[in-house]
């Protein structure tokens, strides 16, 4: 099953011409908290990541990796940020430790 980046929009998939550019992909945490702060910060209505759901370099910024191995890895607690969103996609509301997105989704940090 090819694995293609989950954030919206984005249409990269794993392969030999992604992997060339340096583009990496990096699963979504098995922590409950941070798999869904990752699942708010796509702003995606209705997904939920699966075991193989992935997200591509291209939406973390540069500090967010630790490059000092041999692979590639996302420093602990990195939150996918870089995005290009429709404008209907860019209000985000927060009540609490919840995120409300155009009042239609909410996603509670809090919850187990």
């Amino acid at each position: 099953m090819p694995d293609f980046c989950a954030a919206f929009g984005c249409s990269k998939e794993r392969n030999a011409r992604t992997k060339q550019l340096g583009v990496t992909f990096h699963r979504f945490p098995k922590d409950k908290v941070k798999r869904k702060a990752w699942t708010a910060a796509l702003k995606r209505r209705d997904f939920e990541p699966n075991d193989y759901s992935v997200v591509c370099s291209c939406h973390f910024k540069s500090e967010d990796f630790d490059r000092t191995g041999q692979t590639t890895r996302l420093k602990e607690g990195v939150i996918p940020s870089v995005f290009t969103f429709p404008d209907h996609l860019c209000k985000v509301s927060v009540v609490g430790n919840c995120f409300c997105i155009n009042n239609d989704n909410l996603s509670c940090l809090n919850q187990s």
